[in-house]
């Protein structure tokens, strides 16, 4: 009767590390990208949001959907 033993492959100390750094550099881009955005949005007047469909009031919402969650704004109205 033979066995038979599975090996699981390591991927090594080093690769949680930079797996980890990986995410965390993303992370601060997706962060920086946000508060440009909402920085440029609330530097327009509010004709110019009105005449791209975006109230004040909404201007976060908008950019974190954008940012994280890969939703561009649309021009439809929810």
């Amino acid at each position: 009767m033979g066995y038979a033993q599975t090996v699981t492959p390591q991927k090594g100390l080093f690769f949680g590390l930079f797996s980890n750094y990986a995410e965390a550099r993303v992370e601060h881009f997706r962060r920086d990208i946000f508060a440009k955005s909402v920085r440029a949005l609330e530097n327009l007047s509010d004709r110019q949001l009105a005449d791209i469909g975006i109230p004040r009031s909404e201007i976060k919402q908008r950019a974190y959907e954008s940012v994280y969650h890969k939703k561009p704004y649309s021009g439809t109205v929810h």
